[in-house]
């Protein structure tokens, strides 16, 4: 038996979901009203949680406030498209502007035109862009404007790759390790009911981090495949970083095959004004965008070469793409990502970097010293915590992590006024300082003494 195993066996958790419970009652029956008017009691599934979730009723800067009067610290702050934090004030304050003025027009309004110019000044590969409501859409228009252009039709993305829940690209996110077969050669796995065969047939599942796997592959596939997507991090995975080689071979191997390079960028954008791949020195023939760059808002966004998001343009008849959506480029959206990123420059990543950094080892140090199996992984604002004593390079050693000792972890920390993910994953925001991060630590040394206490 492994030790981490061993460690979540001497740990019960059951101490943990009765202080729960006996800290948020109000959320409970508010999630029983829920669950009467809403399949599973919400409309997204990555706010639940068993046993049930706390009810968010204000966030202010690295803070949540529930329905239960609990303040707790946010260390994934919605997915980590809040590097400011909540209730941002320069945000707060554009929003309400624009509200004065009108949320939503059938027609252009400047706020779009003024992101787009920002982004793409920033962003070397991205020439043109459109902007959507989610990273799904933009990542849906991303795989049609890749067949338009390569006139090919299928796609190929990474074991454990998230990119949203469009049918292509819910394959093969989490699936089960008895189901996935060579760890060369993926087997492609359904991550949802409803995906057709057909579906299923279309997509090539790659090995993350395996050049070699990812070579023979493409190369036995490449006349078939349009676009290879890929994130610079496996976000689901908890932030487990592309080797820069890695990711400089999947560009000189596609660029070599005619396959377009899609980088998914909707977390990995807040690593730096140009997103990962400025920090790689890589041009990716598109990128998906979203998450900080509506500034808390719902958004999303395609870009690219202008030569491949030409079939985009309708100003010469009919597009080869039609891209409609009533709140594509809404003001409101595009005001609150103009006040985030034009307060984002080099000094605040730097010093998300260095908090960064600092709590990542921070956390592998404690680890150590409490003899605990632990790996953690993440770069700049991004980390996750992996109990397990083998390296977390890819899909299939992170799911070989013990994800009872995560659970348990996530439990402890809520109870102790932290909000993490059940996953493992967390990011930073600019409004912690050294209190915010040492309570963070705080509370995981607690969690190691508990674990470690009968063991």
């Amino acid at each position: 038996m492994h030790a981490s195993q061993r460690l979540a066996q001497i740990y019960d958790s059951a101490e943990e979901l009765a202080e729960y419970r006996r800290q948020n009652p109000v959320s409970l029956s508010r999630f029983e009203q829920a669950k009467a008017v809403i399949p599973g009691g919400n409309t997204r599934l990555t706010a639940y949680f068993a046993p049930y979730p706390f009810y968010a009723v204000k966030g202010e800067g690295s803070r949540i406030y529930d329905l239960d009067g609990n303040v707790r610290l946010d260390f994934y702050n919605n997915a980590t498209s809040l590097i400011f934090g909540h209730a941002y004030p320069p945000v707060v304050a554009a929003i309400s502007d624009q509200a004065s003025k009108g949320t939503a027009f059938a027609i252009p309004t400047e706020p779009e035109v003024e992101l787009a110019q920002l982004l793409t000044a920033r962003i070397p590969s991205v020439e043109q862009i459109r902007f959507t409501n989610s990273g799904t859409e933009g990542v849906l228009f991303a795989i049609r404007a890749a067949r338009v252009f390569t006139a090919r039709e299928k796609i190929a993305k990474f074991e454990g790759g998230y990119h949203g829940t469009a049918d292509h690209v819910s394959i093969s996110v989490t699936p089960d390790l008895a189901l996935t077969g060579d760890a060369h050669r993926p087997t492609p796995v359904p991550a949802s009911a409803g995906i057709t065969h057909n579906t299923i047939d279309d997509v090539l599942i790659l090995p993350f981090n395996d050049l070699e796997g990812t070579t023979a592959l493409l190369t036995a596939h490449g006349d078939t495949v349009a676009a290879v997507l890929v994130e610079p991090m496996l976000g689901s995975c908890g932030y487990v970083p592309a080797q820069p080689e890695f990711l400089q071979g999947l560009r000189d191997l596609t660029q070599r095959l005619g396959i377009l390079l899609v980088f998914d960028e909707v977390q990995t954008f807040r690593l730096s004004s140009g997103g990962a791949q400025t920090l790689m020195d890589i041009m990716p023939d598109l990128t998906v965008l979203g998450k900080i760059i509506g500034g808390g808002l719902p958004v999303g966004g395609v870009g690219g070469r202008s030569d491949v998001m030409a079939a985009f343009d309708a100003t010469t008849g009919t597009p080869q793409i039609p891209h409609a959506g009533t709140f594509n480029g809404n003001p409101m959206t595009m005001r609150a990502g103009l006040a985030t990123l034009q307060d984002l420059g080099p000094a605040t990543y730097d010093c998300l970097h260095q908090k960064g950094s600092d709590l990542r080892l921070r956390l592998q140090t404690l680890g150590a010293r409490y003899g605990v199996p632990l790996q953690v992984t993440g770069a700049g604002s991004l980390f996750g915590i992996h109990w397990s004593a083998e390296p977390v390079t890819d899909y299939r050693s992170s799911a070989r992590a013990n994800k009872s000792l995560s659970y348990k972890f996530f439990l402890h920390a809520l109870n102790n006024r932290i909000f993490f993910t059940s996953r493992g994953g967390g990011c930073l925001s600019m409004p912690m300082t050294d209190t915010e991060m040492g309570a963070f630590l705080d509370v995981f040394e607690g969690f190691l003494k508990k674990i470690t206490a009968g063991s």
